[in-house]
């Protein structure tokens, strides 16, 4: 990814108080800087206001559209309240004083060294034997999530209406034992973007990247996401300018800038924004693949689940609300993951801070919980994760990295929009030993609200602005 890197410098950039160029990079890649040097005089940093708040001299059309975007983010937490909170809150809470006594024990044995399912997974169904690891999780997940929709699809047909009782019990099928299900359809379906080489080649021949492109699609995943944009712009970019999922242009505890996010995200779940930026990479390969999975997601399935059933409801409720519930769920987890950032003297990002790692949680889906070691060794497995960060800790300690303990993600994401710093700074894992609690809580609130350029810069004049570039090839 390194050869050939080059930066697109854009003059006249607000985003410092020494008005440098802004140099188009990489996020936490050290390859390129995304930030200008901090001013030689001392002066400290321009202070860039809340996406929400736009100048006084902005355009009338662009007030209407970031306000409009902001209803859209309110209205999307209204639905999510409506149909999601209470089956993913419920499923968690269920899981944490009850299911969670009968259940690991279960899943221990179906785990175990022993296990039929892990020695066919082994032997039959991945590449590497290693990722047997995965064979039993992955089996649950396919097994619940064709079971619960053969139900609903079953009494569409016998009954030729789904009742809300129907409804909500799929919901917290759905979402599965503390939000195991979700999450799982969602790890997969990420691990088969990022390993074109997980499966065996009878099984990646015939049926493909099962959780991103047929399971995945009831659980609001385009066909071809994770190939195409969550590796070429996500991990290319180190969630830096350009990437789908960018929030350094925002407050990341302000509710109102979380509005403008959801919609931001959306725009990604729906492909339209990856797509708009292969298009102007000239990216034709992935563009292409996207557009393909695109169209089967908005128009083939619909369609055929819409022929089937006789229902457009059921396309709504069992099709559709799945994708919003995603969308809310990685706009608010995305907060966390990559929540903060800081420059070195030179202006290039602490790539050890602008992506973040909680250990010892309880929801961990084989390493997921460390995105840090995902974005700067993605290739290091999970089992080997402990020794990464050995490897790593003297870069840790010298850039206080951003490294959590003993929570979720979703934890971290809650008690960053609630600005509950106690709350953070206890499960911040202080690698100097050195900073008082005091200190951790500065450090984490200069960081969650340092931004790179403001909203209104970024998405009406950086954005539409967006050239090839060289390095992205």
């Amino acid at each position: 990814q390194r050869r050939g890197a080059r930066s697109f410098r854009r003059p006249n950039h607000p985003s410092s108080l020494c008005q440098a160029p802004q140099r188009m990079g990489r996020g936490g890649n050290n390859a390129t800087s995304v930030r200008p040097p901090k001013c030689p005089n001392g002066a400290d940093e321009k202070v860039i206001p809340p996406a929400h708040v736009l100048p006084k001299d902005c355009p009338w059309h662009v007030v209407w559209a970031v306000r409009i975007r902001e209803a859209i983010g309110w209205l999307l937490t209204a639905n999510f309240l409506i149909f999601w909170a209470l089956p993913i809150a419920g499923q968690g809470l269920l899981w944490k004083h009850v299911t969670v006594h009968f259940m690991r024990p279960v899943f221990t044995l179906l785990d175990s060294q022993y296990s039929p399912i892990r020695w066919f997974g082994s032997k039959y169904i991945y590449k590497n034997p290693r990722h047997g690891d995965y064979a039993a999780t992955a089996f649950l997940v396919s097994l619940w999530g064709i079971g619960s929709l053969a139900f609903v699809f079953w009494y569409q047909l016998t009954y030729g209406q789904l009742t809300w009782t129907v409804i909500i019990l799929y919901y917290w099928a759905w979402v599965g034992f503390g939000g195991r299900q979700m999450g799982g359809a969602y790890t997969f379906a990420h691990k088969e973007g990022h390993n074109r080489f997980l499966y065996q080649p009878w099984l990646k021949n015939t049926v493909g990247n099962f959780f991103e492109n047929w399971l995945g699609c009831f659980y609001g995943n385009v066909p071809n996401n994770f190939t195409t944009s969550h590796i070429s712009i996500h991990h290319k970019l180190q969630g830096g300018m350009g990437d789908t999922f960018y929030q350094w242009d925002i407050d990341r505890t302000s509710w109102r800038d979380f509005m403008l996010y959801i919609y931001r995200i959306t725009s990604h779940i729906m492909g339209f924004s990856s797509l708009y930026f292969f298009k102007r990479n000239e990216q034709w390969k992935s563009y292409n693949l996207l557009r393909t999975g695109m169209l089967y997601y908005w128009l083939v399935c619909p369609v055929v689940i819409l022929i089937i059933t006789g229902s457009p409801s059921f396309v709504f409720f069992i099709y559709l609300q799945p994708a919003v519930a995603m969308t809310y769920f990685l706009a608010f987890i995305n907060i966390g993951l990559h929540a903060y950032i800081d420059f070195d003297e030179n202006g290039k990002h602490l790539w050890a801070v602008n992506s973040s790692a909680v250990i010892d949680g309880d929801d961990d889906y084989f390493g997921e919980d460390d995105h840090l070691a995902h974005h700067y060794s993605t290739n290091t497995y999970f089992k080997d994760l402990k020794e990464y960060r050995e490897k790593k800790m003297e870069d840790f300690k010298t850039m206080n990295a951003s490294i959590f303990k003993n929570f979720s993600i979703l934890e971290h994401s809650l008690f960053l929009l609630l600005k509950d710093w106690d709350k953070l700074a206890e499960h911040f894992v202080d690698v100097t030993g050195k900073l008082s609690k005091e200190e951790i809580i500065s450090l984490l609130k200069t960081r969650a609200v340092r931004k790179e350029m403001s909203y209104y810069e970024y998405e009406f004049k950086w954005l539409p602005a967006l050239k090839k570039n060289h390095w992205m090839k």
